[in-house]
């Protein structure tokens, strides 16, 4: 145990020797080049339309589709993000990022039944079933909303003395993830997950000679994959961040 301890110890002193030599060879003030990190916390506003797709036989020699169909909106703040990655030539940034949100609002639920006469296996076209269809409005929701991706930042403006300098445009691909709670004697529970991206255009100002704070106006956008029809398949954001960088 006492031969961990010191392992450790010797760990920390190399970690804080390395960043000390890493200090001193840094870049040129107010400059993006080698390590880069990045936090921001956003007041976020988040729609989505989800659905869930069942299929099963109904009446002789017959089929339906049942369908879920959920509607969402809701705030949150914070919406908290994380990004570090390296920045290379005072010119762009590449970074991986993390994202994570509450969000509490409303969502309206519909279950629909859709009817045909063809035997499983063939296509007819599809009556819809009033006596099965369901509509429940603004009932209460809370949920989480989550994205990994890998994604970049440009400043464009080299000058220093430019008033447009830490002017930046960035963008992320990656993957979001999100489960909602509702209050609804049909159902209590949606999620689903989907590819998308995120964009963001701001400005920053240097507080020091390697630290900057700014803010940033974001919009996010994935297609939502498990189990949905085409037209209740998306997930949006829109976002105001606050946002301390450093590198």
């Amino acid at each position: 145990m006492k031969n961990k301890i010191i392992a450790i110890l010797i760990l920390c002193v190399a970690g804080l020797a390395s960043a000390q030599t890493s200090s001193a060879v840094k870049s040129t003030a107010h400059e993006h080049r080698g390590f880069y990190s990045n936090m921001s916390f956003a007041f976020a506003y988040n729609w989505y339309e989800n659905s869930r797709v069942d299929l099963g036989r109904g009446g002789e020699n017959g089929k339906k589709r049942l369908v879920d169909i959920y509607k969402f909106d809701g705030f949150t703040f914070p919406l908290s993000e994380f990004r570090f990655g390296v920045g290379i030539g005072n010119l762009v940034a590449v970074h991986f990022g993390f994202n994570i949100g509450f969000f509490a609002g409303s969502l309206d639920y519909n279950y629909e039944v859709y009817n045909s006469q063809c035997p499983i296996g063939t296509e007819c076209p599809e009556t819809f079933d009033e006596s099965r269809y369901i509509d429940d409005k603004a009932n209460d929701a809370n949920g989480i909303r989550m994205f990994l991706g890998f994604g970049t930042t440009f400043y464009p403006i080299q000058s220093k003395t430019s008033p447009l300098n830490g002017f930046f445009i960035g963008g992320s691909v990656g993957y979001t993830l999100f489960v909602t709670l509702f209050d609804s004697k049909h159902e209590d529970a949606t999620g689903n997950g989907g590819f998308g991206y995120q964009f963001e255009i701001g400005k920053e100002w240097w507080v020091n000679d390697h630290m900057s704070i700014g803010f940033g106006i974001g919009f996010a956008h994935s297609v939502l994959t498990w189990e949905t029809v085409d037209s209740h398949s998306s997930d949006n954001v829109l976002s105001l961040s606050f946002r301390l960088t450093r590198g």
